[in-house]
């Protein structure tokens, strides 16, 4: 982003924040409800505050583009496309979100590190000098020869070890464990941080700053569909010397995944690819843990089978009523995989209802019927290697004609 003279760019600043806490608020209010219950004139300042508020704005905003169009236009009141295109204020939409995501961070370091949440002061509160060459002049010349430039808060200093590479709306939901890392380790990292994409990476990463851990979310371990295109071509251009074909990015090991004749890539006979129960509970075990989820509901495959699967923030939450209990029986007896425990339990939610399905699959829920449906669920022949289409049609036939609570 180029450098604007002071006065350009504080008025650009000027409207983003009231197009934030105007407009953009009043759409979000309807996606996001608990906006409805902050104060009108402060609402910006008050999602800024949080971290996990503006996580969830975010994630609506990305669910429910269509909503904000008629707010992403440019300086002809054309709508923008691409996330690089400068709208009406002079800045884009990638640059108003890094904006965001800096600000959220800055006050986030210095609220934890520092005990303070006032606005930062500094020079360009002083009274101005004369612009230009005497301004310079004038300054240098005002300096004592023994002055020194005031000391940096903590939070001050880290969020300057990092300011280059908050760039990104995920990130918004790592601020609270970036906060518990050393400036002096951001720096060593530098533009490698944001290989780091999970809380869970970000604490091994404090944990162990002397051998960095390997990030979980390195190209060998995202999902494919994640993976652009080109990369997807440059991984099976075929090798000197045979060896397995590489997915996502990376090449995998034999023993993990072999290759079909059709190219498409199949777990080895002997691997089990069902979910882990660790990974998918929250840490009290009472529930499944929905951003365990947040890559595998954003697969086509998996969205194609989903009820209601354009409502991506909603959906993601209707799996933390799964109980944990129910989650054990149907991942321990049919050894579901991730995207087909989201698909079953996402339908079944769907033809239940809210209160049938709590009763049954929820907390603690019905262990007997959930037995009876797995039961049935074998009888089907129903494995980790039935296809997302067959699991939804079998869920879907099964409980088609399923009790719902009275409305």
């Amino acid at each position: 982003m180029p450098r604007l003279p002071s006065e350009a760019q504080a008025r650009i600043v000027r409207q983003i924040n009231l197009t934030l806490e105007g407009p953009v608020a009043d759409v979000m209010a309807q996606l996001v409800p608990e906006l409805k219950k902050l104060p009108r004139r402060g609402v910006l300042q008050c999602v800024l505050d949080d971290p996990d508020l503006l996580d969830r704005c975010f994630k609506a905003f990305r669910a429910n583009t269509e909503r904000f169009r008629q707010l992403l236009v440019d300086e002809h009141d054309v709508p923008v496309e691409q996330a690089d295109a400068l709208l009406a204020c002079g800045r884009s939409l990638d640059d108003v979100v890094s904006m965001v995501v800096r600000t959220c961070a800055k006050r986030h370091f210095r609220k934890r590190l520092d005990g303070d949440t006032r606005p930062l002061k500094g020079g360009a509160e002083r009274s101005a000098a004369p612009k230009g060459l005497m301004g310079k002049l004038m300054r240098l010349l005002s300096l004592s020869a023994t002055e020194k430039a005031p000391k940096r808060s903590r939070g001050e200093v880290l969020y300057d070890a990092m300011q280059e590479h908050l760039i990104h709306d995920w990130q918004v939901a790592l601020v609270p464990e970036y906060s518990t890392l050393s400036p002096a380790l951001v720096k060593r990292l530098g533009k490698r941080i944001l290989d780091y994409k999970v809380p869970e990476d970000i604490r091994r990463l404090k944990e162990n700053p002397a051998e960095l851990p390997v990030p979980s979310t390195l190209p060998e371990n995202i999902p494919a569909f994640l993976v652009p295109p080109a990369a997807r071509a440059e991984a099976t251009k075929p090798a000197d010397k045979p060896k397995p074909a590489a997915i996502s990015g990376g090449d995998v090991p034999a023993q993990v995944h072999e290759v079909k004749a059709g190219g498409a890539a199949a777990p080895a006979a002997s691997g089990d690819r069902r979910a882990r129960i660790a990974d998918i509970l929250t840490p009290d075990g009472k529930r499944l843990r929905s951003a365990a989820f947040t890559m595998v509901l954003l697969d086509p495959a998996v969205r194609a089978e989903l009820p209601n699967a354009d409502q991506t923030v909603r959906i993601t939450g209707l799996l933390a009523e799964v109980g944990g209990l129910s989650t054990k029986m149907l991942v321990g007896e049919l050894g579901l995989r991730m995207d087909q425990l989201a698909v079953m339990t996402l339908i079944i939610y769907d033809l239940m209802g809210e209160e049938m399905f709590k009763r049954s699959f929820g907390i603690p829920g019905n262990l007997e019927y959930v037995a009876k449906f797995v039961e049935r669920a074998k009888a089907a022949g129903i494995t980790q290697e039935t296809a997302l289409g067959e699991i939804s049609a079998f869920t879907r036939k099964t409980f088609a004609n399923a009790p719902r609570a009275a409305q």
